[in-house]
Order: C-alpha cells, then sequence, then structure tokens
C-alpha cells in the first residue's frame, strides 16, 4: 500500500501504460514514426521511475 501513496510509481506506472499504448499502436499499423519513438522512450523512462520507488515489504 506504501507505494500507491509514492509519486514515483504512479508517475511510473502512468508512463509505462502510455509508452505502452503508443508502441503498440504504431507497432499494429505497421509504422515507425515519432508514436513508436516516444512510447520506447515513455517505456524507458517509466520503467526506471517505478524501479525508483521504495519497494513496500
Amino acid at each position: 500500500m506504501e507505494r500507491l501513496t509514492d509519486l514515483r510509481f504512479i508517475i511510473g506506472l502512468y508512463f509505462l501504460l502510455t509508452g505502452l499504448l503508443l508502441a503498440g499502436y504504431s507497432w499494429s499499423r505497421g509504422e515507425a514514426g515519432i508514436n513508436l519513438w516516444c512510447g520506447i522512450l515513455f517505456i524507458g523512462f517509466g520503467s526506471g521511475m517505478a524501479l525508483l520507488s521504495p519497494k513496500s515489504e
């Protein structure tokens, strides 16, 4: 429950979900445009933010 009150985890989940949507949309359309690159960048940033949040025991 402690992780849900940490903003790093919430922001990380938001960027991770947005990145997955952008990359998935670009991949399904067969395009390698700005949506794919932003999606990859968002996934990386979101994963980093989520991993920086303290682990609850």
